[in-house]
Order: C-alpha cells, then sequence, then structure tokens
C-alpha cells in the first residue's frame, strides 16, 4: 500500500483534525467523486467519509457487524502501511536531531522513497 497524500502539523488529539488537512478540505467540497475516506468512529458517516457503526459486534445488526470488520480490516491496512514505513525508514523511529522546520520535508522524502519502492516492488517483503 502506497501514500497518496500527508498532512503535518497538527500533533495530538484535535477532533477537527480532518477539516484541516488539504484532504479534509477538499473532500468536503466533493472535489473527490469517486473516492472514499475510511475513518475513525469519532467521526460521523458522510458521502465520502465511512467510519464504523458504534457499538458492540455482538449488540449490533449483522450487516453493520459485517461492515464494521472490513473496515477494520481496511484500517490494519493502513496501520501496516505505516508500520513498513517506520520499518524501513529507522530514522521515523527516535528522536530526530534536525531543526524542527526540516522535519516535514524528512517525511516527506521518506514517504516518496517508500512510494517509490512500493512502485518497483524493491525492498519490501508484501506478505
Amino acid at each position: 500500500m502506497h501514500f497518496w497524500d500527508y498532512d503535518y502539523g497538527w500533533a495530538g488529539s484535535i477532533h477537527n483534525l480532518f477539516q484541516k488537512t488539504d484532504v479534509g478540505s477538499h473532500v468536503m467540497k466533493d472535489n473527490f467523486l469517486h473516492y472514499k475516506l475510511i475513518g475513525y468512529v469519532i467521526y460521523s458517516m458522510q458521502p465520502w467519509f465511512y467510519s464504523p457503526f458504534k457499538g458492540e459486534k455482538v449488540g449490533l445488526p449483522k450487516y453493520k457487524a459485517h461492515w464494521n470488520f472490513i473496515q477494520s480490516n481496511k484500517k490494519t491496512s493502513m496501520e501496516r502501511t505505516f508500520g513498513m514505513l517506520k520499518g524501513i525508514f529507522k530514522i521515523l523511529l527516535k528522536r530526530i536531531d534536525i531543526p524542527l522546520c526540516h522535519l516535514p520535508n524528512l517525511v516527506m522524502i521518506c514517504i516518496c522513497l517508500h512510494n517509490m519502492c512500493i512502485a518497483n516492488l524493491n525492498g519490501f517483503d508484501m506478505d
């Protein structure tokens, strides 16, 4: 899996984070007509944004529990992609001693190299 976009500068737990990103603002203006984003339960379901249904598997109707299972698998894929990025670029796992203003460029370079490796199937065990 590769990265399509990234945003930075909003550390911590911010509930309206999505609205502050470039991707979020474009999606909310219907600029991604045939794309859907997958998110967490704290965000409400929208035509362009899929989130899991609230509740436990046992108490949900079968179709809602099934959707939560599918959504959870997609979330796992996203987490695996971040794990691959950090596994290859170990610099992202530790304290980085560069000026803070250069950190977004470092992350962007790692993401670009990650995507290039995925595109060429170099350096990754896909299993």
